[in-house]
């Protein structure tokens, strides 16, 4: 009411329990409504909604900016925190779990500021934010969602900064429909399916994270995706640690890969991207593998002391490799084989490896252009074949 904007409300339990839970007979589906102009501190309330439309907190409107702390919003059939329409607000310490559909929602230039949150148990996803959403998301713990723990669609721009996302039944962080975003520094990681998922002209930034054991893959582009994928630490996981697919082209940069229980970095299906200067390493099949149509330009990379090849193209894989170093790899630095693989290699050092250096057979292209690469420790199997300037 008037004169109650900066109002305080604490140490509640705040219910919406209606008796006919269909949508025609409420105005607002809300449990704690806060709108425009309005900027009151909630404090250490339960709050709680039975209703399956609208949200147990909706914070809409310009000027409404609200302090929501410590407070448990949980078990709710519907959304948990709802922010829309150029609402902004502090948001800290607080609990939200179980609930019917996402924890939070950020949409229509939604802007909040979320710190400390933990996030989990959801029956959808942990955090949506869509149609222009925005927010900075700092040192939540968001785990245990049914759908992703994070998930950016429709132009949102979030900023996700330190959060731990894990145990997700299906993905941690999912990018898709032009969305955007900035994750930064997060642990992302034992995710029942890929870390980070890119797809239909979507273009985050994915910067100094660790990605790691997880179930499927450690970042997974495809679709179309785009984004900077810079300076992570992805291990351990049990697909390729960055896979590119169908006519993906991101930049992947500065990244260490390694120990993972496939390949590290997987280019197929007309994949494409600019892979260059990250370390790929220890990793149980090959470093690099490009096939079926794909022309990726990997460039100055350390790779190395992989359990097979370096790099392999197959199947039809194309693409540029230049200044890279190969070395230390149980089998061949670099194995081109199958139908039609014609890759270009520039002054690469290839040396140290257990089982030859460049091997072209089993139907590889044999017009493969090497230009001043150095090779050491010839291969036992295959041959270097092509032209060698």
């Amino acid at each position: 009411m008037e004169g109650s904007e900066d109002a305080y409300v604490g140490y509640m339990t705040i219910r919406f329990n209606p008796d006919d839970k269909s949508a025609q007979h409420h105005n607002a589906h809300h449990c704690l409504e806060i709108t425009v102009n309005c900027s009151p501190i909630i404090d250490h309330c339960i709050i709680r909604s039975t209703c399956t439309v609208g949200s147990a907190v909706c914070v809409s409107g310009q000027g409404a900016c609200p302090t929501i702390k410590h407070c448990n919003i949980s078990d709710c059939e519907n959304v948990g925190l709802y922010i829309t329409d150029h609402a902004q607000g502090i948001y800290e310490d607080n609990e939200i779990s179980n609930n019917a559909l996402a924890g939070i929602w950020v949409k229509n230039h939604g802007n909040p500021i979320i710190r400390r949150n933990h996030i989990h148990h959801g029956r959808d996803v942990g955090v949506f934010t869509f149609d222009h959403g925005m927010g900075y998301f700092e040192s939540c713990n968001i785990h245990r969602n049914r759908i992703a723990g994070f998930e950016v669609k429709a132009y949102a721009n979030p900023t996700v900064v330190r959060c731990e996302i894990h145990h997700g039944q299906t993905g941690g962080i999912y990018v898709h429909e032009k969305g955007r975003g900035q994750f930064i520094e997060n642990k992302i990681y034992a995710n029942n399916f890929a870390g980070v998922w890119i797809t239909s002209n979507s273009d985050p930034t994915i910067r100094g994270n660790a990605i790691f054991n997880g179930n499927q893959g450690g970042v997974y582009i495809f679709g179309d995706g785009r984004g900077l994928i810079e300076g992570n630490d992805i291990y351990g996981n049990a697909l390729a640690g960055i896979q590119i697919r169908t006519n993906s082209c991101p930049i992947v940069r500065h990244n260490k890969i390694h120990d993972g229980q496939h390949g590290g970095i997987y280019v197929h299906e007309k994949g494409q991207g600019v892979i260059e200067e990250n370390e790929v390493y220890s990793n149980t099949l090959a470093g690099v593998w490009v096939t079926t149509g794909s022309t990726p330009v990997l460039r100055r990379n350390r790779i190395h002391s992989g359990k097979q090849v370096g790099v392999y193209f197959y199947d039809n894989g194309h693409g540029v490799l230049e200044d890279n170093d190969i070395y230390n790899h149980m089998y061949s630095g670099v194995q081109i084989r199958l139908t039609d693989s014609n890759p270009t290699l520039r002054r690469n050092k290839i040396h140290d490896g257990r089982d030859g250096g460049i091997c072209i057979f089993n139907g590889g292209r044999g017009n493969t252009s090497i230009y001043n690469t150095k090779v050491e420790a010839l291969e036992k199997h295959g041959y270097c074949s092509g032209t060698v300037r």
